[in-house]
Formats: structure tokens, sequence, C-alpha cells
């Protein structure tokens, strides 16, 4: 197995030094500086694409908005980006500021007025990129000591001060453009790491240092197609979850782009590696040598499960991911599958798109599309955490392909056609809010210190190409009576 890792020994001595460094720099006095101009944090922020990471996107701190009051909510502020690029991630909320990416650029806001703070230019992709989507920033950034870090279209990893927006470094993940990279997946940082992940006719998964960006270890996705060929694929279009006390990282990866003799391994895989080293702990692969794009599309989700009461509260220690072809649970020490659900006909543009899941009071919410079945399917279902069994199923006016979101007994979605965010009762399925936006949901909603907020981008962004018309994108700040 090919895996460029340093060893447990050498990752030791180098995140001492590290470490000592650190320590000299606190004693600085323009770190002082930048300590007191960091974002004050608020009592329930969101602070990456998952919120927590685990990839949970429940956000079990927030006590404002809920089921008695969600449809009270107002616009309260809105932001239209400055290059007419639609928005097509998470926005990351610490206290007095809100940080999101569009087009060529990341922003800054005070997350209160929505008035800008700062900005910073990363660049589009070039001519290599495969569609215009690609050209563009759509990786949600992970907030953590002072600092935000994102990829862009280039799959460029890139890390700012959230103070200022300036530059401290940033870490191509290849090189060969005529490879076609991209970054749609969020980085997740921990303990001084930042794994992230891209699309590329041949991509790895790897481990960047965060005070530096220098790869401490990297890991090729398809290990069958021979290196030099460099066609594998296996593409990663999300972001990891990581289980702290174990230290291990999860991914999920996309199908193959080269067809060799036995299963294409790891594509359409759930992988789990060592954080320090980047071993490969184990890998759960439905569907070897697949020719039928069944992509896992959504972010793996680490979770403990309890049991109906017939099963004498046992637990399960679960991660799940969703897939085209269905959502998988699997112990998450050994793969070893506890059970699968189908919500429709599996296709290549069937399942929960665009990390449309999310897990919370022992259930797994999946917003699940099935163009295929006759006649097309859209539902939000709740699944036990346990066993998978539906525990609730609510029929969608129209398809949705984007994050999940829940807080305080709400669960929040939206729809690519109909433009609308909306909430539902987590307990019970029932809508209780809505609100029409000017174009796509597609970017997902953050919800913190009692205020919602997302965005609108568009599904089809082609289109811009070959009209005329001008597309208004912004992010929307929403709170009880816009107050």
């Amino acid at each position: 197995m090919a895996n460029d890792s340093f060893t447990r020994r050498h990752f030791l001595q180098q995140a001492g030094g590290a470490a000592a460094l650190g320590a000299m720099g606190s004693l600085l006095p323009w770190n002082k500086v930048r300590a007191q101009a960091r974002p004050i944090p608020g009592e329930a922020d969101w602070p990456r694409f998952g919120y927590d990471l685990h990839n949970t996107r429940f956000n079990a701190k927030e006590k404002t908005i809920g089921p008695k009051n969600v449809d009270r909510l107002k616009v309260k502020w809105k932001f239209d980006v400055i290059d007419g690029w639609p928005i097509q991630n998470v926005p990351t909320v610490i206290g007095d500021s809100l940080f999101f990416g569009a087009g060529a650029f990341y922003y800054g806001l005070e997350s209160a007025t929505g008035k800008l703070k700062w900005q910073f230019e990363a660049g589009l992709a070039g001519e290599w990129a495969q569609s215009e989507r690609q050209l563009a920033i759509r990786s949600s950034c992970n907030y953590a000591n002072g600092r935000i870090y994102f990829g862009d279209g280039k799959a460029v990893v890139h890390c700012l001060d959230a103070a200022t927006g300036r530059e401290i470094w940033n870490t191509p993940m290849e090189t060969d453009y005529r490879m076609s990279p991209s970054m749609l997946f969020s980085p997740a940082v921990y303990d001084g790491k930042v794994m992230v992940g891209y699309i590329s006719r041949d991509p790895k998964v790897a481990c960047l240092d965060a005070e530096t960006g220098a790869i401490r270890w990297s890991w090729r996705v398809a290990q069958d197609t021979p290196p030099e060929r460099r066609t594998g694929s296996g593409p990663m279009w999300t972001s990891a979850a990581i289980d702290e006390k174990e230290r291990i990282v999860y991914n999920v990866t996309g199908d193959p782009k080269s067809y060799m003799p036995g299963p294409n391994l790891y594509t359409d895989s759930m992988v789990a590696h060592d954080l320090d080293t980047g071993e490969l702990l184990w890998a759960y692969q439905p569907y070897p040598q697949d020719t039928g794009d069944n992509d896992f599309d959504t972010h793996p989700v680490i979770y403990d499960a309890t049991a109906p009461p017939r099963n004498h509260g046992d637990v399960r220690l679960c991660v799940t991911a969703g897939a085209k072809g269905g959502i998988f649970c699997v112990n998450r020490y050994t793969g070893q599958r506890y059970w699968k659900v189908m919500l429709g006909q599996p296709s290549g543009g069937s399942g929960p798109q665009i990390d449309a899941i999310a897990v919370a009071y022992n259930k797994v919410f999946v917003q699940n599309i099935s163009p295929t079945s006759v006649p097309p399917l859209a539902v939000t279902a709740a699944l036990n955490a346990y066993n998978g069994d539906i525990e609730w199923i609510t029929p969608n006016p129209f398809p949705g392909e984007a994050p999940l979101a829940v807080a305080n007994g709400v669960l929040y979605q939206g729809y690519i056609v109909g433009h609308k965010v909306e909430a539902l009762d987590a307990m019970t399925g029932r809508r209780i809010w809505e609100y029409t936006l000017p174009s796509d949901f597609r970017g997902g909603v953050s919800i913190a210190n009692g205020a919602l907020y997302t965005s609108n981008g568009d599904s089809a962004v082609e289109r811009r190409l070959d009209d005329k018309r001008k597309y208004d994108y912004s992010v929307y700040c929403f709170t009880i009576d816009g107050k």
C-alpha cells in the first residue's frame, strides 16, 4: 500500500519542535496584538462545515430558535458577493465574525450586521477545470486558533489570519493542472493537523501541518491503478470526520475513472486512517468495479447509537455516510456493516446529494432524491441511528442538494428547484417555516448564537456563460422578528 507518511517518532519530534516554537512566539508583542484582534467567541458558534469534528451538523448549544418561534424568523441583513458568483459553502460563525467563500474571494463579515471586515482574493481555477463550477471556491472553512483554513478551485489549501484576511500560507495539492484538480472538500483541523482531500484524476487524502502547511502524510485513493497512469480517480467531495479519542480520521471516496482487474480499491469507499501516521486501518467498499457512478457524496458522521428498549440499552459505535446507492452505517473501529437504507432507486443522480445528512437525537436525518424512480421521488426521512428503521418520512415538493442542519429540535433544509430554505420539526417532520430565495439553495445552513445564516447559489452555474441576466448571490442572516 502506497503511503507517504512520517514515522510516529518523526512526527512527535516535529510536533515537539513546533510546540516549542509556538511557546516562544507567544511571548512576542505582535502575537498579543493578534490575539486581541481575534473573533470574540459566542456561546453557540458554528466553527466548521460539519459543526463539530464528528460532522453531525447538530448545534446542541443553540437554545434561542426552536419549534415554537422558528416561524418568526425574518431577514436581519444580507450581504451580496462582489463578483456575481454563486455561493456553494456553509458559513462559519465565530461570535462577532462570519466567514464564507464564493467565486475568487473569501470574505470576513461582522456576524451581527453583515458589514464587510475583509476580503481575500484566492483567484479562479484556469482552463484545466472540467466545468465552470470547478473554477470557483466551494470549500467551507474551518476556524481554529485565530485562523481559517479552506481550499480553492485549484485545490490549493489556504490558511488566513481570521482577524485580517492576511494569508499565512498556501499549499497546492496538485501541481500538474492537467489532472484537473479542484476542491469542494472542507478541511478538518485538529491538534495541529489539517485534513484535506480533493477532486482530481488521481486524488489523495492528505494531512497538512496547521502552522506551516507542510504535508505530513498523504495516501493515494485509487491504489489498484498503477501510479504512473494517474487516472484512477476516486474523488473526495466533502469533509473528513475525526475521532479525537482514538485519533482516527474518516473519509469517503467517489467512483473510479480507470477500470482494472480487481475491485478498484479504494474508490467508492469509506476509509479510516490513523490520524498521526496515515496508516490505513480499514476500508468498506460497497461498489467494487463500479460503473454506475455510485459516489459517496455525503460526509461521514461519527456518533454513538442507542438501541431501542428491546435491545436492552446496547450502544453501537457508528460512522455513517450516504452514497448514490444508499445510506450505509458501519462500526467505526472495524468497518463491519450495521445497516443500509435505500430511499429510492439508485442512479448517478440519486441519494442524499451534496451532504444532505445530519445526526441528532439518536436519528440520522437524510434528504434524498431519486429522479429515476417512477414517479420521481424527493423525501426527507429520520432514520433510527441504531438500526436504520424509518421513524418518519416527509415527501418534498422539489429536489434538494445541500447540507442539512439541526439545532434545538428543528431540522433545516432547502431545494434547488423552488429556491426555498425551510424548517421542519425534527421529531415529526412537520414543516413549520419557509423562505423563498432568489435562486437555488446550495450552501446549507449554519445555526449560531440565536441566528440562522444561509445563502443562495445555483445548481447550473454554466448558464452564466449563455445569458446576460444578472444573478444576485448573497449571504442572509435571519433572527426572530429580524431583531
